[in-house]
């Protein structure tokens, strides 16, 4: 049993948990400018709330952002005057996009794949608006597993499954690469673009979560978020007696690229 996500609920609450520091903005965006021809636009999938788009958009790129989520695309166009920089922001949907054969030589997915319902369509979408040659682009951000935040998102995954026996997260992982492969696209191995660190205590991991910032909580219904979290706490108390003091987190955000045949 997969457990759903509205965008539309935490449209507010993304750049708490997703933010990057603004020379790590830049350097993604940068790095994304790069892969687009001049003047050709880029479309991203999901835009959410401008975080990678800004970016990319202030680094030269010609941006077209696609999400679901109209509450998410009007923080995302709010964001964007803000930084005095231009977005093409449209309402639609991934597994059908609003765009002729051909319209776009790159286009861009961030922890967005996984959560289409029909991520497959998506992927063959894809494939037609880029066409042969078309690079598609996959962002990721990565944290130290080892760190207070991946043991404890660790530790709240494992309290779910154990009080709802048979959930699962929305996913899809390795098996978007197959179907990349099946419909011709080779794909590269991660690039790091960024790396960074900010110290983050448990205590703060676990007020993030409860305040649903964290987007391990995002589909979590309040009673099973509550209950998941009391367990996760509990954990959190034997592992680290002071709950409070700062550890170090490593951060990075890698590329991928995947190129059509």
């Amino acid at each position: 049993m997969a457990l759903d996500i509205s965008f539309d609920s935490v449209a507010s609450v993304y750049d708490a948990q997703r933010a990057h520091p603004p020379a790590v903005a830049a350097q993604i965006g940068r790095a994304l400018a790069e892969l687009a021809p001049p003047g050709a636009p880029l479309l991203e999938l999901g835009v959410g709330t401008g975080r990678i788009a800004i970016p990319a958009a202030a680094a030269g790129a010609r941006v077209v952002g696609l999400d679901v989520s109209r509450p998410m695309l009007a923080v995302a166009a709010a964001r964007a005057a803000a930084a005095g920089v231009h977005l093409a922001l449209i309402q639609g949907d991934a597994q059908h996009l609003p765009f002729g054969e051909r319209s776009f030589s790159v286009a861009l997915a961030v922890h967005v794949l996984h959560l289409i319902p029909d991520w497959r369509a998506a992927l063959g979408e894809l494939a037609r608006v880029l066409g042969p040659g078309g690079l598609l682009v996959q962002g990721a951000d990565w944290r130290d597993p080892d760190s207070c935040v991946g043991m404890l998102r660790g530790r709240l995954r494992m309290a779910v499954m154990e009080l709802l026996p048979g959930s699962r997260p929305p996913g899809a992982g390795a098996a978007v690469a197959q179907a990349l492969g099946r419909l011709g696209a080779s794909t590269g191995e991660p690039t790091v673009v960024a790396r960074w660190s900010r110290p983050l205590s448990p205590a703060e991991v676990l007020a993030g979560m409860a305040a649903r910032i964290d987007a391990e909580t995002w589909v979590l219904p309040d009673d099973l978020l509550k209950a998941a979290l009391g367990r996760v706490r509990a954990w959190a108390e034997q592992q680290w007696p002071q709950l409070d003091t700062p550890q170090e987190v490593e951060h990075r955000f890698t590329l991928t690229v995947s190129r059509f045949a």
